[in-house]
Order: C-alpha cells, then sequence, then structure tokens
C-alpha cells in the first residue's frame, strides 16, 4: 500500500484543481478573430459592382477614406440626397485613364481638417470594393484627387480589424473577387479566330 503524507495530499490537489480550472477558462475564451491581411502601402483594388481595377493608397494616418470625384452633382431622389460624380482612375501607371459616372446616396456630410488647417465639407457615401480578394463596404468621402498619384485612399476606419499595413511593401494582395481575367482570341493563319484555353 502506498502510502501519501498530508503535504504530498494537497500538492496533488493543488496541481488537480489547477489543471482542472486552466481547462475550464480555456474552453469558455472567446474565438480568437481571423487572422488578418498583410498589405503594402499601394493595393490593387476593385470598385464592385463593376470589377474596375484601380490602385489604392493604404493610408493609417487618415482616419476616413477618400474617392477621387470631379463634377459632383447633388439631387434629389424620391426624399433623399444623393450625388453624381465622374471618378477618374488608371488600371496601370502607364495605361490611360478611364472615367466613369457614379451615382450614390448621401449618407452625410464629414468635415474634414485639411493639412493647412481648414476645414472643408464633404459628402459621404458607401461602395462596395474588392481588396486582398474579399468584397468590403467602404464610406468614402469625395474630393477631387485628380492631381494625386491614387484616386483612392483607404484610411484607418476602412483597415481597421481587415489588414495590417507594411510600409515598405508595395502590391502584396490581389484583387480577384471572382472576377475572371477575359481571355485574348487568336487567329490562325487563315484569319480563323481560336480561344486559347
Amino acid at each position: 500500500m502506498i502510502k501519501i503524507n498530508r503535504g504530498q495530499f494537497c500538492f496533488f490537489l493543488l496541481v488537480t484543481l489547477l489543471i482542472v480550472s486552466d481547462t475550464v477558462s480555456s474552453s469558455e475564451k472567446t474565438d480568437l478573430p481571423k487572422p488578418q491581411h498583410i498589405l503594402g502601402w499601394v493595393e490593387p483594388m476593385r470598385l464592385e459592382p463593376w470589377g474596375l481595377k484601380m490602385r489604392a493608397r493604404l493610408d493609417t494616418g487618415a482616419n476616413t477614406s477618400s474617392m477621387s470625384a470631379r463634377d459632383t452633382q447633388f439631387f434629389k431622389k424620391g426624399n433623399k440626397d444623393w450625388v453624381r460624380f465622374i471618378l477618374d482612375f488608371r488600371t496601370d501607371k502607364d495605361k490611360p485613364h478611364r472615367t466613369i459616372e457614379i451615382e450614390r446616396p448621401v449618407l452625410r456630410t464629414l468635415k474634414i481638417k485639411r493639412h493647412n488647417g481648414i476645414s472643408q465639407e464633404r459628402p459621404v457615401i458607401t461602395m462596395d470594393i474588392c481588396i486582398a480578394n474579399e468584397v468590403r463596404n467602404v464610406e468614402f468621402n469625395l474630393i477631387d484627387r485628380r492631381a494625386l498619384n491614387y484616386p483612392i485612399l483607404l484610411g484607418r476606419k476602412a483597415l481597421a480589424g481587415f489588414a495590417l499595413v507594411d510600409s515598405g511593401q508595395a502590391y502584396l494582395g490581389k484583387a480577384d473577387c471572382g472576377h475572371v481575367k477575359k481571355k485574348k482570341k487568336k487567329s490562325d493563319p487563315l484569319g480563323e479566330p481560336v480561344i486559347s484555353e
């Protein structure tokens, strides 16, 4: 028969209680958030639902996101305020500019304090974008960004809980979101089109 003294019994009881309490507390822990994407300071994105590909600047120094807008016109649709504007963008640095006219309901007007200290009122809209192969709904304030390199600036609110930004890198993510690149048709010597597989 094994003899256990009082000190050994207390030690084994304490260890057992610690193991059981750790198991119980770990089973009550909430789910950890899903891993965040690591993105560079410039990333490809698509404007949904059209799938228009463009480059976006990711700026953790900006709280809100901005979208380039020119020829802005406000109007009423039903009893809601709407805005119509032209977005100019490039798919790549060396490609020509493209434009699209967009109409969206105005969520609110936002007062943005600019670098020179002067505040400016801007309309705020929401748009779906594809970034890092995920579609996200983002609030954008509208401002003419044609003089800047990127038509879209994604700020902290759009990135929070979704992505970490590596400021020394660019183009770490993709923006496919189900969009399939169209294959170019090749012609055979007789002029008959041949579709590549």
